[in-house]
């Protein structure tokens, strides 16, 4: 058995990592870095912040090629902002694009974890369901790496 951390987790865990970097002391305009969220929602109360950042998995592409399976990995990530904010969704623009400018560095292998460029895909405005406490836009990313029969 390995003890080495399956690179799917390691790509996910470094992206949180940049995501978490959103704060305004860092550079940014938000602080939303302080809440970020893996595949679920936030709790929000009054005494939660005003924007939040939602790190959304999606259902991987395998491929096979030769001894490795090469796999697309498409992550959206969810700007959100409490709904009951003035002009939320200006606030999600600005969260928008500190998200952009945390994920997008100059090393678009993360770390050397993806073998090929990850690409950015759409940005979409994330559907209000009745009763939901925040709206919000998503943006979504693929990233490309390649997993051994048996060794992810």
């Amino acid at each position: 058995m390995s003890t080495t951390t399956p690179k799917r987790q390691q790509l996910i865990e470094a992206l949180c990592t940049r995501l978490e970097a959103i704060t305004i002391s860092g550079g940014y305009r938000t602080d939303a870095g302080q809440h970020v969220y893996l595949n679920e929602e936030p709790p929000w109360s009054d005494s939660d912040p005003d924007l939040a950042v939602v790190v959304a998995v999606g259902e991987d592409q395998p491929g096979f090629q030769r001894k490795k399976f090469a796999i697309q990995l498409p992550i959206e990530v969810h700007a959100l902002a409490r709904a009951d904010l003035d002009a939320p969704y200006l606030m999600i623009e600005t969260l928008l694009g500190d998200i952009k400018e945390a994920i997008e560095l100059d090393d678009r292998t993360v770390g050397g974890l993806v073998d090929h460029q990850f690409d950015r895909g759409a940005t979409r405005v994330l559907e209000r369901e009745e009763g939901s406490e925040s709206v919000g836009v998503a943006i979504g990313y693929v990233f490309p790496y390649f997993e051994s029969w048996g060794a992810p």
